[in-house]
């Protein structure tokens, strides 16, 4: 028996029919193979629509009659709510052509850069593709989801408590978040040379730590609370809490670690320690509860854009100091929705 998903809106309670074989994540760069894009063409069976990735289980038959079901990883819903593109456009039963990337281990797996529905509608990936059957598309980049809320921005003064969001005219499949070469001590590098990029990565699981949970893409919010600054990130739910007064060390670390803040004239200046998170990133560079994380964030004088830096220190690790950086800018009317990040342990 196959059921039917159907969704009012994709704001509201997600709604998830898992089995156990559809509970992954996979990242495109890990679990997939990049080089070569496959094309095939069946029929819709499944679908799970839920954070961090929309999956569709669709079957092909072979010329000798043989059924083939093939597991569709497709983006997340948020960031397909903010493109305009609505859960009922997938309806059980359909035909669709799907264009993507075939998984690495699992042959049955494609991520998707490309979905032709039987109404001659297309939906792409708009970060690695672009249409590839029809000019007739189905919704907006992300960058035009942005442009088109940033004509109307009014004017407003400078000041850290708003929504942010990632700038995506500047981002692109290298988030420049990350460098690409490290001053790495010779047991870190070591370690990074015989790291398992698919059975250590936990970020392949919904989980996350400091300083890395600062590059997720979705808004942020900053809100003053008494004596606490409250950050909220938008993917997987993360609410860090930022002391502003003198507060007791805490008897135990944790992921995202025990952060303390004070103004520098209009930038927020944040040290965090007692961090047990053990990746530094997504390459295998670890951390250990030595690291030490000290955040800079200052708002442009127009209100408009947010300056972040990162200065990492960890002897085990780093050789010298690490600093990272990024931005965020303002869009009007952005929000940090829920997450309700869904995955299991399991390796692909």
């Amino acid at each position: 028996m196959r059921t039917v998903l159907k969704f009012p809106t994709l704001l509201s309670t997600w709604l998830v029919l898992l089995p156990i074989s559809a509970l992954t994540h996979h990242s495109p760069n890990v679990h997939f193979d990049r080089s070569e894009t496959i094309e095939i063409e069946g029929e819709l069976t499944e679908i799970y629509w839920r954070n961090p990735h929309v999956q569709l289980i669709v079957e092909t038959i072979d010329e000798q009659g043989v059924i083939k079901a093939w597991e569709i990883e497709y983006l997340a819903p948020s960031f397909l709510m903010r493109q305009g593109i609505p859960a009922d456009l997938f309806r059980i039963g359909d035909t669709l052509k799907i264009a993507g990337f075939i998984g690495r281990a699992n042959k049955a797996a494609i991520f998707t850069t490309n979905i032709l529905f039987p109404n001659g509608q297309e939906v792409f990936d708009f970060q690695i593709a672009r249409a590839r059957w029809t000019e007739n598309t189905v919704g907006v980049t992300f960058g035009e989801y942005q442009q088109e809320k940033l004509q109307e921005a009014p004017e407003i003064s400078s000041s850290l408590f708003r929504v942010w969001s990632t700038d995506v005219a500047n981002i692109n499949p290298g988030r420049t978040f990350w460098k690409n070469d490290y001053p790495l001590t010779v047991q870190a590098r070591a370690d990074q040379a015989s790291w398992d990029r698919v059975g250590e990565n936990p970020y392949m699981r919904c989980e996350n730590g400091m300083p890395a949970i600062m590059d997720q893409f979705f808004p942020t919010e900053f809100v003053l609370e008494d004596n606490e600054i409250l950050v909220y990130l938008e993917e997987q739910d993360v609410v860090r809490t930022i002391h502003m007064a003198e507060v007791p060390e805490p008897t135990e670390s944790s992921a995202y670690g025990h952060s303390v803040g004070y103004w520098e004239g209009d930038t927020l200046v944040v040290t965090t320690t007692h961090i047990n998170w053990p990746w530094f990133d997504q390459r295998g560079i670890r951390q250990t509860e030595s690291v030490h994380v000290v955040e800079r964030f200052t708002p442009s004088a127009n209100g408009h854009l947010l300056n972040y830096a990162a200065t990492v220190t960890d002897p085990a690790i780093f050789t010298e100091p690490v600093v990272l950086e990024r931005h965020w800018i303002w869009v009007p009317g952005e929000s940090v929705e829920p997450y309700n990040c869904t995955v299991t342990h399991e390796r692909y």
